[in-house]
């Protein structure tokens, strides 16, 4: 009985802190127009440092292409959100964090594109430099912020989606298990994905387009664990043809969706290394046809500058395996033109978060930001969904840190953050009959 009381009582605490720092994060982004800014920098390092996101990675020994941090800032009223995408596998930055209030930044969103190909920031230094990269990083993301503040225009959004399915789940089930398909040479499209391919399109005035976010869920891993070049693999093939075929001085922003269970069908695991990058410019290119097939979609239709409405918050987990550790994780909600809907998740998220999120959110376009950190917390690893975590294998046991069930109380905070947004939460009950009109 007294370990049920704690167990409830602990739960109680936790959700009062929730709620208060629920309330303490919201921002609330007033109607009229949405300003956008933009710009991108190079975070390319010199060669001879480590990739990130294999046990087995061996220093690098040149560029193939570069790896850029891009920022788009949405503001409205003097309150601004920064989301900032960068070429890195898994990267959060306190120190960032703790600058967005000198900058006049009501909310940073942290992302990576995963890209297993990009600098590995953990390491003290590289070869040639002066001091660790990760702060180099992050001076240069700085610079980047102030770039996109000089430069705001009266951003016009719409959005599509198309599919196409790239990836394969790597947890394929055995029974009540699952078995680790970290190869799939055969490019069997194993188990259950999400081939939703996200575009929100930004414009400005004159309708020129100015700015592309991509959102698809798929581990950039098509280089493997001997590739030696820095890349921003798939993701940076995907957006300079985007790019390339929209024309002028567009902006491609490439997030991850929850794909922390999904490998791409196109892997380069062969012992000849030459046509590595071969491989990564198919996928990319598949994805690039997708995308914009998917703008074609709303080509001619006129985008909306109404509102950007946000909300925030932080909470408590247990650590899955250490009773004695506890771990600070959010997420946070957009909410542009009552149209387009967006839930971040840190870490690596299974792709049935996303799924779960679409399927109650009630807007026309919803879509999950993976690896994505709203806060100055650790890095979770992955975020597994609770079937997934009883089944085990690589990402649903040993390689997680939250507790088990985390990953949904993140996804029913986004959620509720969404539905508040959209004013559907009210503040006293209430009551409809069936010949009543809903007030």
């Amino acid at each position: 009985m007294a370990r049920a009381n704690y167990l409830h009582s602990t739960s109680r605490y936790k959700l009062v802190t929730a709620c208060l720092l629920f309330v303490v994060f919201g921002i609330r982004i007033a109607s009229g127009e949405i300003l956008v800014g933009l710009s991108q920098i190079d975070i390319t390092p010199p060669p001879g440092g480590l990739t990130t996101g294999y046990a087995s990675a061996q220093p690098t020994d040149g560029v193939h292409d570069p790896v850029s941090a891009r920022v788009m800032l949405l503001r409205s009223n003097n309150s601004t959100v920064a989301l900032v995408s960068c070429d890195l596998c898994i990267f959060n930055s306190a120190w960032l964090h703790e600058q967005m209030p000198a900058l006049g930044i009501d909310r940073l969103l942290l992302m990576n594109t995963h890209t297993h190909a990009g600098p590995k920031l953990s390491q003290e230094d590289f070869p040639s430099v002066d001091k660790p990269w990760r702060k180099t990083v992050e001076e240069r993301i700085i610079v980047a912020i102030k770039q996109a503040q000089s430069s705001f225009f009266k951003g016009y959004f719409a959005a599509s989606e198309s599919n196409i399915q790239l990836g394969y789940n790597r947890l394929v089930r055995r029974g009540d298990y699952a078995v680790t398909h970290f190869d799939n040479p055969e490019r069997i499209p194993y188990g259950s994905v999400d081939p939703q391919v996200g575009a929100i399109r930004i414009a400005d005035e004159d309708s020129k387009v100015r700015a592309v976010i991509i959102n698809y869920a798929c581990h950039p891993v098509v280089l493997g664990p001997r590739n030696t070049k820095i890349s921003a693999d798939y993701p940076g093939v995907t957006r300079r043809i985007v790019e390339s075929k929209i024309g002028g001085d567009v902006m491609c922003v490439f997030v991850q969706g929850a794909g922390g269970d999904i490998n791409p069908l196109f892997l380069a695991r062969d012992e000849e290394r030459d046509h590595d990058f071969d491989l990564v410019e198919r996928m990319g290119a598949m994805l690039a046809s997708e995308v914009m097939r998917a703008l074609a979609f709303i080509d001619g239709k006129p985008g909306r500058s109404d509102e950007c409405l946000c909300l925030s918050s932080e909470s408590s987990f247990r650590h899955r395996f250490n009773a004695d550790e506890q771990l600070t994780l959010g997420t946070s909600t957009l909410l542009i033109n009552n149209e387009i809907g967006i839930i971040t998740m840190p870490g690596e998220p299974f792709h049935s978060f996303q799924l779960d999120c679409r399927d109650k959110a009630n807007v026309p376009h919803m879509y999950l930001f993976g690896y994505c950190c709203n806060g100055p917390y650790e890095w979770p690893s992955y975020l597994p969904d609770l079937v997934s975590a009883a089944r085990g294998g690589y990402g649903a046991s040993d390689t997680t840190k939250a507790e088990v069930g985390c990953g949904e109380r993140l996804v029913n905070t986004g959620l509720v953050q969404l539905f508040q947004l959209q004013g559907r939460l009210k503040s006293e009950p209430m009551r409809h009959t069936f010949d009543e009109e809903p007030k």
